[in-house]
């Protein structure tokens, strides 16, 4: 009678675990598929003193490595330069410990300092204006 009882109830214990298990493999699919489908654009970007434009991602780094979201090749840059990062609807920029400082409208900064549009970050030689994307319409001069 107890051994019967007792397959009775392995067979629930495993029955649970794998109920369990299925369910949270479930979320952590759902969890990945809506990683993917969130957009990663801020709305932001850098416009460098040569024009080229960089879209601005929830998290990004610049230095002169290659793992950099963007990298530029400025021997003044040190390799994990700054980071601009989203924090709650405002836009961050960080210097990284950098060799040759980050600087923000002329002045260096050292701790994390929100960004207003239109600031003009410098590191190293280069010169970055931070804009956000629905004024690139504005900017590019329509008659209305």
């Amino acid at each position: 009678m107890y051994e019967l009882l007792a397959q009775i109830l392995k067979f629930l214990l495993i029955g649970l675990i794998y109920y369990f298990l299925y369910n949270f493999l479930k979320l952590m699919v759902l969890d990945l598929s809506e990683e993917k489908n969130t957009s990663v654009d801020t709305g932001y970007y850098l416009r460098s003193d040569d024009g080229r434009e960089y879209p601005l991602r929830p998290v990004t780094t610049i230095g002169r490595a290659g793992d950099s979201d963007i990298v530029i090749n400025d021997p003044y840059l040190s390799s994990k330069h700054a980071m601009i990062f989203k924090k709650g609807r405002r836009m961050v920029i960080q210097d990284l410990k950098s060799t040759n400082g980050t600087f923000l409208n002329g002045k260096r900064i050292k701790k994390a300092v929100a960004l207003k549009e239109k600031d003009v970050i410098t590191m190293g030689s280069r010169k970055f204006t931070f804009l956000r994307r629905e004024a690139r319409g504005l900017e590019s001069g329509s008659d209305v």
